[in-house]
This record gives C-alpha cells, sequence and structure tokens, in this order.
C-alpha cells in the first residue's frame, strides 16, 4: 500500500516543531488530479511506491515559480518554470522545493498512458531532452485549465480529460532519446514503428498480431514480449487505441453527422453491441453521449474516487473497488494471445 507523506523540510530534519503549512487547491477533471502547491516554507513530499499497475498513476510536475527537486530511480535533478518532470506511482519518488515555489501536479492513471505511448517509464525523470516547441505548449495549456476549472467543472469533463491525457502523450514522446544504439533504445524504436502501423490500420477489422508481426518481420513470440514490456498484450492494446480513436470522432462530430454504429466500423470493430459496452466501460459514458454539449446531455458518471484530503494527492483505491473506475483492457489476467 503506498503512504504519502508530505513534510516541511525543517520538520523532516528535525529542527523545530511546527505544524505543516502548505496552502493547496485541488480539482479533478474526469480521470485526472490537478493540484496547485504553494508552501509557505520549504517542503519534501515522499511517495511509497504502488505494487499494481491498475493503482497507479503518473504524476507530471510544472514549476510554475522557483524550482522544484526530484529525485527516482537513482535519478536527480531539477525542473523550473517552463519545464515539466513525470514521475510515476509505480516507484518511490521525492520531491523538494523551497518556500518560494509555487507548483503545478496533475495525476494521469497509468492504464490511460501506458495505452498511448510505448516504453513510457523511458521517459520518467527527465531521462531525455524534452522539445521546448511541445513542452511550451503543454505547461500554458495545462496551467490554462487549471486556473479556468480550479472551482468549477468544464461542460465535459471527460471529454476535456481525454484531450489533456493525449496532448500530454505527444508532448512526452517527442522527447529526443538521442542517437543509442543499445538494445532497449532498439526495441524502443521497433515499437514506436509497431505502434505507427497500428495507428494506420486501425479500420482494417482482420488487423491481427500475426499481421502486426509480419509488417515489421518479427516473430509473434517477439511481437508479444514488446508488448509484455508494458504489462498488456497486442490486443489489448489495439482494442484501446480503438476506443480511443472512436471517442475522438464522436467528441468532433457535435451534431450526429456520423451514427455510433458509423464509428464502430470506422474504427475496426465488428459488433456495435461490443464496441457501445466497451466504450461505457472504459470512457464511463455511452457513446451515444459523448458529443453531446453540457445542457443537452446528463453530465459523465462522477468520479467514484474519493476526493483526496487537503494538501495531499489522492489516495488509490484498492484493488477490489477498480472495475468501476478503470479501462477492461487494463484488469488484472492472464497475459494471453490469440490470432
Amino acid at each position: 500500500m503506498a503512504r504519502l507523506t508530505s513534510l516541511p523540510c525543517d520538520e523532516r530534519i528535525g529542527l523545530d516543531d511546527e505544524p505543516e503549512r502548505l496552502a493547496s487547491q485541488q480539482t479533478r477533471i474526469g480521470r485526472i488530479d490537478l493540484e496547485f502547491i504553494r508552501p509557505e516554507r520549504p517542503f519534501a513530499r515522499n511517495w511509497e511506491r504502488v505494487s499494481n499497475v491498475h493503482d497507479a498513476s503518473y504524476v507530471l510536475v510544472l514549476p510554475l515559480a522557483g524550482s522544484v527537486a526530484f529525485s527516482q530511480d537513482g535519478r536527480t535533478g531539477f525542473a523550473r518554470p517552463g519545464e515539466y518532470v513525470l514521475l510515476s506511482e509505480l516507484a518511490y519518488y521525492k520531491l523538494t522545493s523551497d518556500k518560494n515555489s509555487h507548483l503545478l501536479t496533475m495525476r494521469i492513471p497509468a492504464a490511460e498512458l501506458r495505452g498511448r505511448l510505448v516504453s513510457i517509464e523511458d521517459h520518467v525523470s527527465r531521462r531525455f531532452k524534452p522539445n521546448e516547441q511541445m513542452t511550451r505548449l503543454l505547461v500554458g495549456m495545462i496551467r490554462s485549465v487549471a486556473e479556468l476549472f480550479i472551482n468549477c467543472l468544464p461542460p465535459n469533463p471527460q471529454a476535456l480529460a481525454t484531450e489533456i491525457i493525449s496532448f500530454v502523450a505527444l508532448t512526452i514522446g517527442s522527447e529526443d532519446r538521442g542517437a543509442a544504439t543499445d538494445v532497449r533504445n532498439a526495441r524502443y524504436h521497433l515499437r514506436r514503428r509497431i505502434v505507427d502501423f497500428i495507428d494506420s490500420n486501425l479500420s482494417d477489422q482482420s488487423l491481427s498480431p500475426r499481421k502486426i508481426a509480419a509488417s515489421s518481420r518479427i516473430s509473434l513470440s517477439y511481437l508479444y514480449s514488446l508488448f509484455n514490456d508494458n504489462e498488456t498484450t497486442v490486443s489489448q492494446f489495439v482494442q484501446t487505441k480503438r476506443l480511443q480513436r472512436a471517442y475522438e470522432i464522436l467528441v468532433a462530430d457535435p451534431k450526429g453527422h456520423r451514427t455510433v454504429s458509423e464509428v464502430a466500423y470506422e474504427v475496426g470493430f465488428k459488433n456495435v453491441s461490443h464496441f457501445s459496452r466497451c466504450f461505457s466501460r472504459h470512457f464511463n459514458v455511452a457513446p451515444r453521449d459523448v458529443r453531446q454539449t453540457h445542457n443537452a446531455s446528463p453530465a459523465p458518471k462522477a468520479d467514484p474516487r474519493p476526493t483526496p484530503p487537503k494538501g495531499l494527492l489522492a489516495p488509490r483505491l484498492p484493488s477490489t473497488a477498480r472495475g468501476r473506475l478503470a479501462s477492461p483492457y487494463w484488469e488484472r489476467r492472464t497475459l494471453h494471445e490469440t490470432v
């Protein structure tokens, strides 16, 4: 079980016994949690690892003023205003800052980023150089969203959350991995080519692991091992991609020029009823409702995670409650492929 501690630095080293003073504002937009942190004196935040990926999140830390020091997996560094650092709840991490810092943090369910970006763990703790232009867009967008909706919900929280998560994945994916030629990096680039092929062929209802493996001239067993690195399977990954593509199409078509059935077939589903069930479980909203405006349709189901206590990031729910939250494609199961 993970445990979050948020302590002023001088308390941590035992210089005095004053209580913590930590100004914090929080909001939840769909599946993501946003928190402004304005410490009144130096503080440290420690997170003990979550053992189960289904209960974990990635934490995107954005310094707005001052700087923040981070440490995870033996990597340490500083993030300054206009930069970001990605941390993982799957391993212990620590953040420290001085009293002049002003931070914005965003927690994204691990399954959401793993379904969009291969080898996401490689990008934790700023291993690679960020793309400056994409970083500028990302920081500005997240800050604007947090400031606009810190005290009220947007018209369609789930749709906005989907767009934010997609842009986070796009920005992280634009990081420069350099010219490394080690085996780990070679597997990464191979996965990128495979994901590009999947993205280009989602509408193909006959898209299968065998066809995907053939496109890169690799064996089925090697293809499976590439996706096992991210604790998923090829079939699960393809289905999650199809659902994400369907969501984007529906949100971009508020007047309903295309029916739900047409969208289901367009993204490669063979059965509309199966598509609707999968979509509803994944996004907590029916496909027929997702493109309707806030005034014309009910809001998506509320996120059942408990509201985090002030000054702390939200704790994760026990695994028994996960079925109401997570995608069905990320539930714990034996990894098995059918061709």
